[in-house]
């Protein structure tokens, strides 16, 4: 019984390491040959094949099925990759032999291949969070007569939906607060009670609000599941779970600053699937509501200039 116990693991564990790497690019020294292949029913094929590059120069096609690589006959990734690395330590060709249709071809890229120098990734441009800064560089712009009072007083409901020494205590009466502050918000854009930039500079103070929703509704999901009892507060530095494909992922994208919360990151289980994240949810909703209150107050200042 425990043998075959054992056996059905390791048959899981194999077919687990298999369906994970068969949606996986082998990028091995791309930057070098110029190749990308992909897991095809148990063979590899190559997936793309870059401009002016070793493998184009060869004559590599996309489509064609990657039969032997220097005498290897890869079926996964990982074969593919270390019989690249052995070549590029050696320093000697690559030789491919491909399906080509109904032809089977011998290409070669040359020892050469190793001497070119991969092409420089420029740095990714540092994300930032929304922000009302660069719009209050510039003047303010006229209000018309009729709106003067109810932008004053919309934004007077801005600042009174997270008060600094009285936060709303349930999430219900929060969302309710905030989707009114959504709709008066639309109501002055689609009567053009008041400039573009002015309902842009309300909806980036309203994003802050409803990141906030996001982690405040994370905490509630948590506090359900481990069925705690409301009357028991919650910590601000209690971590909550989380997954790459969620609300509170993209979230953290979008503002970056919440990058200070997270204790873990989301990554790929064992047996396929993902582990969680872990965030620290209060944490972030406090971080958003105080960004959010620097955003209304540069905004607020903006419009007293006009």
């Amino acid at each position: 019984m425990a043998d075959t116990r054992w056996h059905v693991i390791a048959v899981v564990c194999a077919v687990a390491t298999r369906a994970a790497a068969a949606g996986l690019p082998c990028e091995e020294e791309r930057g070098r040959t110029g190749i990308a292949l992909a897991a095809v029913e148990q063979r590899l094929a190559v997936g793309a094949v870059d401009e002016d590059s070793a493998a184009a120069s060869a004559g590599l096609r996309v489509g064609d099925t990657v039969l032997q690589v220097n005498g290897t006959v890869p079926r996964a990734c990982a074969d593919y990759g270390r019989t690249v690395r052995e070549a590029e330590h050696e320093r000697k060709a690559l030789l491919v032999l491909v399906r080509r249709g109904d032809a089977e071809l011998p290409l070669a890229l040359g020892a050469r291949t190793w001497e070119r120098v991969p092409p420089a990734v420029p740095p990714a441009p540092r994300a930032e969070a929304p922000s009302v800064r660069a719009m209050v560089e510039k003047p303010a712009p006229p209000l018309p007569p009729e709106s003067q009072v109810t932008l004053e007083e919309l934004t007077r409901a801005f600042a009174a939906l997270v008060p600094p020494e009285r936060p709303p205590a349930r999430l219900a009466n929060y969302q309710h607060d905030l989707l009114k502050l959504h709709r008066q918000t639309e109501a002055l854009a689609a009567r053009a009670a008041v400039p573009s930039e002015v309902a842009a500079g309300l909806r980036t103070v309203l994003r802050y609000y409803d990141a906030a929703e996001v982690a405040w509704a994370a905490q509630e999901a948590e506090r359900e599941r481990e069925q705690r009892p409301r009357h028991l507060p919650a910590s601000e530095g209690d971590p909550v779970p989380y997954f790459a494909d969620s609300e509170p992922a993209a979230t953290i994208e979008e503002f970056p600053f919440l990058g200070a919360t997270v204790a873990r990151e989301p990554h790929p289980a064992l047996l396929g699937g993902e582990s969680s994240g872990l965030w620290r949810a209060g944490q972030a909703r406090s971080l958003l509501w105080e960004r959010a209150r620097v955003e209304l107050a540069r905004l607020t200042a903006w419009l007293g200039t006009r």
